[in-house]
């Protein structure tokens, strides 16, 4: 018996750090990975972060509008889904980890002309009009709209 006392004393520590130690949730580290991403497209465009922002939600509201157009009560149920805005904060995530931070690191933001041209290819990959026609995207979309 007091052998056992003896370990717990010596163990209480370590148990108490464990029991400590933060874990991250599958959420938060998507959370984590969408700020880093943001931070850095924003560096390599020389973006503020409502530069950036706006440009999300207004393509956002776009993809939205040239899906619906004629049903405004479908647009509303997906502009206010917040199961449509996890898809699309999560897709664009996935295009500037994939796509545009690969492709600018490669680039000097200092070079004007090297800048105008990552911006040009940054509006591109993420414009609404583009997405609607790519067939990855909408499948992945068409997936989410079952459930909404």
């Amino acid at each position: 018996m007091e052998g056992n006392t003896q370990y717990t004393k010596r163990a209480l520590p370590y148990i108490m750090a464990l029991n400590k130690t933060k874990h991250t949730s599958h959420i938060q580290s998507v959370r984590r990975q969408m700020e880093d991403a943001r931070q850095s497209v924003q560096s390599c465009l020389r973006w503020s972060h409502m530069e950036y922002c706006e440009y999300q939600f207004e393509q956002y509201v776009l993809f939205a509008d040239l899906l619906t157009e004629g049903w405004p009560r479908v647009r509303e149920q997906i502009l206010y889904s917040p199961l449509f805005r996890g898809f699309w904060n999560n897709q664009w995530l996935i295009r500037d980890k994939a796509d545009f931070l690969p492709f600018a690191m490669e680039m000097d933001a200092r070079n004007i002309s090297e800048l105008v041209y990552m911006r040009e290819e940054y509006l591109f990959l993420h414009s609404a009009h583009r997405l609607i026609e790519e067939d990855d995207f909408m499948r992945a979309y068409n997936q989410i709209l079952k459930l909404l």
